[in-house]
Parts: C-alpha cells; sequence; structure tokens
C-alpha cells in the first residue's frame, strides 16, 4: 500500500469540490468485467467513486458514500453507480470485498476494483487521501470531491448525488410554472401540473435535502415535519426537472 502522507496542502484540499471534467479511464473490476467510465456517463449515470486503503480509517467514507448511493436504489434504479477502489491497485480482491463486507457494505451492490489490471488512479482526480470520494455527473464534471476525514460526511454526498442527477443547464425559462399550495402551509402542499410527478425534493436554505418523496403519481406533500420556515421545491417527471419554486412552511 502507499503511504499516504498529510501535508499543510492535503488537508486545505480535504474538503475540496472541483469544478473540472472528470479524467477517462477504463478499468476491470472484481468480477472481470471492463468499465469505461465516460460509456457509463453518457448513459446518464451518475458515478460515486471512493478509494480505500483499505483500511481502519477509510470506513466511515467509504461506509457513508455506499449508504449514499443506495438512498437512491429505489428513486433512481440502476441511475448511481458506486465504484469500491483499491487507492494503490494492488489489493486482491478476496481482501477487498471482505473488507467491505466486514464493514457491512453489500459487495453485489457495489463495484469493487481490486488489484485491476489497469488501475482507477485518484491522481487524476485531485489528489490522494484516505478515503478518498468523488461524485461525477453525466456531464463529466466532478461536483464533489473529499479527502480524508471530511469524505465522512453521507450528507454531502446524497446532496451531490443529487445535484449531479438534476439536469445541467437547465433555463427556467423551460420550466413549467411552478404551482403549489396553499403557500404559506402547515402541513399539506397540493401539486398542479400538466406532467406526471413522479418525484419531490425539498431542501433547506442552506441547500440540504430535507425530504424526497418517489411515486407513481404525486398530488400531495405533506410538509408538517419540517421546521417553519423557507424552503425550495423541485418536482421531476420521469427524472426531468420540469418546474422548481419555493414555499413557506408555518
Amino acid at each position: 500500500m502507499k503511504k499516504i502522507q498529510l501535508t499543510a496542502m492535503a488537508f486545505l484540499m480535504a474538503t475540496a469540490s472541483f469544478a473540472q471534467t472528470a479524467s477517462d479511464f477504463t478499468a476491470t473490476d472484481c468480477n472481470s468485467v471492463s468499465h469505461n467510465l465516460y460509456t457509463e456517463l453518457n448513459a446518464g449515470k451518475v458515478v460515486v467513486i471512493e478509494w480505500v486503503m483499505p483500511c481502519g480509517a477509510c470506513i466511515g467514507g467509504a461506509t457513508a458514500a455506499y449508504n449514499a448511493v443506495q438512498s437512491f436504489a429505489t428513486s433512481h434504479p440502476g441511475k448511481v453507480v458506486n465504484y469500491l477502489v483499491d487507492d494503490a491497485g494492488n489489493t486482491t480482491c478476496a481482501s477487498l470485498t471482505s473488507w467491505a463486507t466486514t464493514n457491512g457494505m453489500d459487495v453485489a451492490k457495489l463495484t469493487p476494483f481490486g488489484n485491476s489490471p489497469v488501475a482507477i488512479d485518484e491522481a487524476n482526480f485531485g489528489g490522494s487521501g484516505m478515503p478518498h470520494i468523488v461524485v461525477i455527473a453525466p456531464n463529466k464534471t466532478i461536483v464533489l470531491n473529499l479527502f480524508n476525514s471530511a469524505a465522512n460526511n453521507q450528507t454531502a454526498i446524497t446532496n451531490a448525488i443529487n445535484q449531479a442527477l438534476t439536469p445541467a443547464g437547465v433555463d427556467d425559462k423551460s420550466l413549467e410554472t411552478f404551482a403549489v399550495y396553499p403557500n404559506p402551509t402547515s402541513n399539506l402542499l397540493t401539486i398542479k401540473s400538466s406532467y406526471e410527478i413522479d418525484q419531490v425534493i425539498i431542501k433547506d436554505i442552506e441547500g440540504k435535502t430535507v425530504s424526497t418523496l418517489t411515486n407513481t403519481s404525486i398530488k400531495e406533500v405533506l410538509v408538517g415535519n419540517l421546521a417553519t420556515g423557507n424552503y425550495t421545491i423541485q418536482l421531476f417527471s420521469k427524472s426531468k426537472l420540469v418546474s422548481k419554486g419555493t414555499f413557506t412552511k408555518q
């Protein structure tokens, strides 16, 4: 395993988020299946990569990324993929998958890369640090890049995946007129839309996702459990953002 040295620069980069284009790669996973990053992204998928040694200090970040990805398994089946990568590409697949299983990750729900013939080089993704988590949007932009203990942040990873799933460059003029009522409300929001709304995402004023509702046809949203304040709400139809706006919870 490579020796990780925490320099002052590495510390400053620990919570960095890079607006950069991800480097393409082709690598073979522990099931001898070849994967090309750009092929996955061109298919509209979000790719979450977690580099581990593996080590004890890597558990928090790896499980945070795993759990964040799994939270989208029902709402966005097959749209968010999880790569678990040995940082130096020299850990056997048996050891890597055993480590993942021991720490509560179902290896059938992620893609492990051990001593792959073609390593996924984390140096191409902003540097090194254990663990190291990146979230890559379908437009090939890295929307989140976390190192070391900063990677133990499931909320940040979940929010980044939500951001990556939202179509890039959506012109507000192309969105349907926002219609939820009553506004303000104390308990129930009714949705009026010409689309079949199948997902609703509510965020607080800091941009943190506080509620995600997924169903085949959403007409109403209960918000009684939310704290008093202002929120943004996004309405999706077949994974496409069709309307967004704000509401006030009394």
